[in-house]
């Protein structure tokens, strides 16, 4: 029930808007109707002097403008790009204001969530939207980073700063270690602040280390990442390319469906997390003592990557395994190597080995 729930909001928020008749505007009120935002500026280049971001008029050719459809989803997101604006320029006077923190223009360059990320974030989990509605899955929609040493114990200094810009922490229903809702005596939900300190035992099972917290304003939620500087983000970023969206693509294929494959395909992103962990911690230093004090190259060691190469083959002895059980009447194919699932999983083990390669042991 709560799936076709939360399959049917999405659709909605993919259908377009009912709009009334307008009148036909002029070339000049087209042009000047759709602007492009822009941030501008150098890698992790300071803000400007001036107090907000800049709004150009110049338009590119229309066969080059993004698609800005009239769907539900799409006001939405448009709405967001709006307060995100706003919210960028009251986090670049935070900066001023709080010595410790550093807000650079090149690390918010993504500060609006996407329709279709929204939507897959809706689809794949929709028992929580079914408990909890659509701003109890996606808090996210307008989101920010900024950089601080010792966020962990520093971050209160941005919440009460914020607190003067009338941006008050979100609270979120309070939950057990198996992740069952907390009530309090009266019966009522316990709430707690929307705050998340992910450093040192707290940290994410990559290594990846931050203070994550939401605020209201209004009826709108932002989302704030702390982290210690701009090369644990980038260390984020790579991580995210080369880790998440890999192993991702194992569960969107299906095959973390099965209780056997989805431990080998653990066992494979356990290898990879001593890899990032070593990155992170890499990325800390750099941030802390500066880019010159850690030069070592981190690699897989020479166990990570046999550990890999029998996962691997492991996994797809597995499938082998359940395609010559099958009777040849209910074979999709007369080879294990033609099959559907073959072919993934040779496509995912050679993205897998492409991580390998890149960041192999050293030899003596």
């Amino acid at each position: 029930m709560s799936t076709k729930l939360c399959k049917k909001v999405s659709d909605r928020l993919g259908k377009v808007k009912p709009l009334k008749p307008k009148r036909q505007k002029s070339p000049d009120e087209k042009s000047a109707q759709k602007v492009r935002k822009h941030f501008g500026g150098g890698a992790y280049e300071r803000t400007p002097e001036a107090d907000t971001y800049s709004i150009s008029v110049k338009m590119p050719p229309k066969k080059d403008r993004p698609d800005r459809g009239n769907r539900i989803g799409d006001f939405w997101v448009r709405d967001n790009e709006k307060l995100a604006v706003d919210y960028l320029n009251d986090l670049r006077t935070l900066s001023r204001e709080v010595p410790e923190v550093s807000f650079y223009k090149e690390a918010n360059k993504s500060s609006v969530k996407s329709l279709k990320s929204t939507l897959d974030k809706l689809l794949n989990r929709s028992e929580l939207f079914a408990e909890r509605g659509f701003l109890g899955v996606v808090r996210d929609g307008v989101r920010a980073t900024i950089f601080m040493p010792d966020a962990d114990k520093n971050y209160p200094k941005v919440i009460k700063a914020m607190a003067n810009k009338k941006y008050k922490v979100d609270k979120i229903y309070a939950e057990d270690a198996n992740g069952f809702l907390m009530f309090n005596k009266d019966g009522t939900f316990k709430m707690i602040d929307d705050v998340d300190v992910r450093f040192g035992e707290n940290a994410r099972p990559s290594g990846y280390q931050d203070v994550q917290m939401r605020f209201k304003k209004g009826k709108n939620i932002y989302e704030l990442l702390i982290l210690p500087g701009p090369n644990s983000l980038m260390t984020k970023n790579l991580e995210h390319e080369q880790v998440y969206e890999l192993f991702r693509a194992y569960d969107t294929k299906g095959f973390k469906a099965d209780a056997g494959a989805k431990e080998i395909i653990k066992g494979i992103q356990n290898q990879f997390f001593e890899l990032t962990k070593k990155l992170y911690a890499q990325a800390l230093q750099k941030d802390v003592f500066g880019a010159k004090n850690n030069s070592e190259a981190v690699t897989f060691t020479k166990e990570n990557v046999n550990n890999v190469n029998k996962l691997l083959k492991s996994l797809k002895a597995l499938y082998r395994g359940k395609f010559e059980a099958l009777s040849p009447s209910k074979r999709s194919a007369s080879d294990f190597k033609q099959t559907k699932n073959y072919k993934q999983l040779n496509d995912l083990e050679h993205k897998v080995r492409e991580v390998l390669d890149f960041y192999k042991p050293i030899e003596q």
